[in-house]
Formats: structure tokens, sequence, C-alpha cells
């Protein structure tokens, strides 16, 4: 009896990542079930203890996340609606526990069914976007297609009127089409000799997921994805295309500024509603609201209330439910105090140098032919575009779709350690051009260990 309960109980603990996707509608849609769900998490991490004897795998990001969840109990004293709060506090505490999830099962068996979920789930949210998004022209075809469909519209739980946001969707879009582009150049060559159909399948994931992204006509995401994408592409050129590709980039945005500038008609370089005068608005209010809140902010979410009744804005009405500070490192700010935002950025300084060691690690072992070369091209380009889209806008902490970053950052630690820690062999295929016949090397687990820059 009791062999066959810690089998079970190690069964959850290996599907936890998995269950807790699974729950994701009951924690952030339900209001009545959402505080009972939560006591879930701390199950998961007693059950953990119980079948791995470690309540947390061990992580590079760890001090960062613990500051972070003690910033999440002070900045909790500070709400003054907890019904209001409490939606992003949960949401941001599963986005920490699935990480932990996602990196614990990555230790024990693969990254690959976390990376083939990561990329459904994306297409799945693309395929959302087509029914949950009012689209405007030249795109408006879409809205014709969603009518025609058994469901002809959708009302998305939590959403301004039921319609996703393009903005938004954007920036999710921007966090799963450059893995998407790294895993069709880095892998597709090989998928095209032993799955074909897993290939089509790739290529109408990252063409759909790049065209909605086009479609949602938000400057700032096309903006970061085009960032994103560069990169990505750059991961898999010579050192000479790089400079030209940069080169490029660089005339490319010279041209972009020059021609907004000097056209006779103003344009805007952000493009919705708010343009770029409001959000510098709205920045001045969230640097006084931090000024006045340095050690707690205003509570998670709490921006939205408070903006328009201790910091007006005079150029954006009172009937605009102003959900965040369309700048991530401001509303980070805002919701968890300077401390919580010292400790978001470590995340992504952490994530940045993990991404780099893991990077010239590959390249030092020649290794850029192995999947995993493509997983880390892929995750530096969607670290990347999320980064430059959350200069003008940005997806809260906490928000329903940020447990996208989260999986992102457990891929990121899971790729690190599969490359430098793990001890296990990487097999490097590259084919003959003549015999078509492939080339294996073995590289033997003792190189994991020595540094990418010897």
């Amino acid at each position: 009896m009791m062999f066959h309960m810690l089998n079970a109980i190690r069964l959850i603990s290996r599907w936890e990542w998995l269950i807790l996707l699974g729950l994701l509608p009951f924690f952030l849609f339900p209001d009545g079930a959402r505080g009972l769900v939560v006591l879930v998490i701390p199950l998961f991490w007693i059950v953990r203890k119980i079948g791995s004897g470690h309540f947390f795998p061990a992580t590079p990001f760890n001090l960062a996340l613990l500051l972070m969840v003690i910033m999440v109990g002070l900045s909790s004293l500070a709400s003054f609606e907890l019904s209001l709060h409490l939606p992003k506090i949960i949401g941001l505490l599963l986005g920490i526990a699935l990480f932990l999830a996602v990196t614990e099962f990555s230790r024990q068996h693969s990254l690959w069914p976390v990376v083939i979920v990561f990329c459904g789930l994306g297409f799945l949210i693309a395929l959302l976007g087509i029914v949950g998004m009012e689209w405007l022209p030249p795109f408006d075809s879409l809205n014709r297609l969603r009518r025609s469909l058994p469901v002809p519209s959708l009302s998305v739980p939590g959403a301004v009127g039921g319609v996703i946001n393009a903005n938004e969707l954007a920036g999710v879009l921007n966090w799963i089409a450059p893995l998407l582009l790294a895993c069709l150049l880095g892998i597709g060559r090989r998928l095209w000799r032993v799955n074909k159909v897993a290939l089509a399948l790739l290529l109408l994931m990252t063409t759909l997921t790049a065209l909605l992204l086009i479609g949602t006509q938000s400057r700032g995401g096309i903006f970061a994805y085009v960032i994103g994408a560069v990169l990505v592409v750059a991961f898999f050129l010579p050192s000479r295309w790089r400079i030209v590709l940069v080169i490029a980039l660089a005339i490319g945005l010279f041209g972009l500024i020059s021609y907004s500038r000097n056209s006779t008609t103003q344009i805007d370089l952000v493009g919705d509603t708010l343009g770029l005068s409001g959000r510098l608005e709205i920045w001045s209010r969230a640097f006084l609201a931090i000024a006045d809140y340095p050690l707690t902010g205003v509570g998670m979410n709490g921006f939205r209330r408070v903006v328009h009744t201790l910091y007006p804005l005079f150029g954006i009405s009172e009937e605009i439910d102003l959900g965040h500070a369309h700048n991530h490192l401001l509303q980070v700010a805002l919701d968890l105090g300077l401390p919580g935002l010292v400790s978001y950025l470590a995340l992504w300084i952490i994530g940045a140098g993990l991404l780099w060691q893991t990077a010239r690690n590959l390249i030092h072992r020649h290794a850029k032919h192995h999947p995993y070369y493509a997983i880390v091209a892929g995750l530096a380009g969607s670290l990347a575009a999320g980064w430059v889209f959350g200069i003008f806008d940005t997806v809260a902490l906490g928000a329903r779709p940020s447990f996208i970053w989260w999986l992102l950052l457990g891929l990121t630690a899971s790729v690190h350690y599969a490359v430098v820690y793990s001890g296990e062999q990487l097999r490097v295929h590259r084919w003959s051009a003549s015999r078509r016949q492939p080339i294996v090397r073995e590289i033997p687990p003792g190189e994991r260990q020595r540094s990418p820059l010897d």
C-alpha cells in the first residue's frame, strides 16, 4: 500500500507542471474557486518534498524569486481592495510554481515535452486571438472568418468588453513567435528527414503566429518581433553576415525614424489610441506613485484605481481603464515596490547570463547543429522581443497570459542545466552531402564542466 502511494506521489510530482497548466482556467477565470484552487500550490510542494526530498529545485533564479515572493507579501499590506489585488497575486504565485515545476521535470526527465506543450499552447493562443479579437482593416476578413465559425463570437473572461486587446495579444505572441522561428530554422532540416508532418505543423504555427502578430497592427509589437527574429536569425549566421544583419537593421531603424520625423503627416511611433504623448503622461504619474510608495508600491493591480484618484491625468479620460503603466519596469515597481523591481531585473539578468553561457558552451563544443542550440536561440529571441515590447507596453506580472513568460524562464534554466551540468551526452548529427549518411559525434559529458570562455 505504501509502495503504491509513493509511486502515486512521484507521478503527481513528475507531471506537476502539466497539472498546473490544466488548472489555469480555475486559477484565472472563476472568482469563486480561485481562492480554493490556490491551495493546490503548497500541496504540490509538499508532494515534491515527499517524492524527491526537497521542496524546490535549486536554480540560479531562486534568490531573486525569494525576494519577489517577500515583496508580494509586503505589497499586500498596502492593498486597499483585496478583490482587486488577489487575481494578480495568485497569477504571480502560479507563474512561480510553474517555473519551479518545469525546472524540476526537465532536470529529472527531458525538456522536450515542455517545448512541445509550449508550442502547442502558442498555437492555441493564436487561434484564440482569431476568434476573440476585433480585427481592423486590412485584416477585417478575419472577422468574417470568425462569424462563419459554429461559435461566431467568443467573450474572453477578464478582457474589456470580452474582446482581446490587440497590444496584449501582440505582447504574448512576441514570447511565442521567435521560439517557433528558431525551432523551424534549427530543427526543420532534421524534421524533414524524420517527420514531415511535424515539420508542416511547425511551419504552420510559425507562419500563423507571425502573421497574426502583424495583423494586430501593434507597432511596438511588430518592432519587438523584428528585433527578436533578427536575433534568432543571427544565431544561425556566420560572424560576417551577423555584422551585415546589424548594419541593415540600423539603416532600417534610421530610415523609419527619419521618415516619421520628416513626414508631412505626423506619425505616432506607438500608433494606438494613447500614443506616445499619452504614455509620457502615464509614465510621469507612475514615477510620482513610485516616489510616494517606494517600498511596497501601490499593490498589485492597484495603479488602475490610484492613478485617477491621486494622480489625475489631463490628456486621458477617467473613463479609460488603465490596467498598467505601459512599461514593464514601471509596472513592477508600482506592483511590488523598488525591491520587487530589483528582483524582476535580477530574473532578466540571470536569464540572459544563462543563455549566454549555454550558447558559448555549445559553440565551444562545436554543437551548433544540436537542437539545444535552436532552443537557446529561440529563448533569446523571445525574451528579447518581450523586453523590447515592454518598453512601450506590457503584459503585467500576474496577468492571465503571463504564465508564458514563466515557462520561458523555466526553459532557460532547464536548457542551461542540460547543456552545462547534467552530464547527458550530446549527439551531434552532421549529414554527408555525398552519401546522405549521418556522421555522429559523441561529445563526452566531461566537457560540460569546462568554461564556455576557455
